[in-house]
């Protein structure tokens, strides 16, 4: 499906991430990983150790000179998909736009908008492209105590609303926002609020597993995708119906 299409992945060694890419790695596809940890991009080269599709790239996508950088020698692109960001709560108190709402927005928004910029010139034409960004239940319901990140969130869907409309026909941009997920990112959540609490709150009654998002990422990124441009595709188990 993907034969030879070169897809970037920020955020790749994260839990989603790392699905995303073992399933477009089993449909041809060419990769360059992007994300802040070095260790855990060792461990995600692995993947690929022998077959020479997934290029690992240490960055922190903090500038528009970072982001053109890390994706530098690629020459042509088929699709963005910006999972990269961070989780961090707020409690509304003074320094907290300085030391939380600053980074969140930086990593989760701005560095959407950076990559986005430093990959246009990239994609391969004629098209149509895709880019998928990662918005978050947080956006519809609102994160009680991660405000920052719920407006994050928010502005992910607007960058992808007016871009969509901005590049069609010769990209389609899409999103996609996870609710629950199991990955190393709400476990504090869980923690906090209590496993059968949160439960209670989704209509399908378990934790989303990582598959179930990166399979409608590859989906926006395939064939099947050709009429679909604009949308954010809740996959939040029902979450946002309660």
């Amino acid at each position: 499906m993907f034969q030879n299409s070169n897809i970037i992945i920020t955020g790749g060694a994260g839990g989603i991430g790392i699905t995303l890419i073992k399933s477009l790695l089993e449909n041809g596809a060419k990769l360059t990983a992007i994300d802040s940890s070095q260790k855990s991009l060792d461990k995600l080269n692995l993947i690929d150790r022998h077959n020479g599709s997934l290029h690992c790239i240490q960055s922190s996508l903090g500038s528009p000179l970072d982001c053109k950088k890390a994706i530098s020698s690629l020459k042509k692109i088929h699709g963005l998909v910006h999972l990269a960001g961070i989780f961090v709560p707020d409690s509304m108190i003074e320094n907290d736009a300085e030391d939380i709402f600053d980074p969140v927005i930086n990593s989760n928004l701005r560095s959407a908008y950076n990559i986005t910029i430093a990959a246009l010139p990239k994609f391969e034409k004629p098209g149509p492209g895709r880019i998928v960004f990662v918005s978050s239940v947080a956006f519809r319901r609102g994160g009680p105590d991660h405000t920052a990140y719920s407006a994050a969130k928010g502005g992910i869907v607007g960058l992808a609303r007016s871009l969509a409309r901005r590049l069609s026909p010769d990209i389609l941009v899409n999103c996609v926002a996870p609710g629950l997920i199991d990955t190393n990112m709400i476990t504090k959540v869980i923690q906090k609020q209590g496993l059968d609490a949160i439960l209670s709150q989704i209509p399908i009654g378990r934790i989303g597993q990582p598959e179930e998002v990166s399979s409608v990422i590859k989906f926006l990124l395939g064939p099947g995708s050709s009429y679909i441009t604009g949308q954010t595709i809740n996959i939040d188990g029902g979450m946002i119906l309660s």
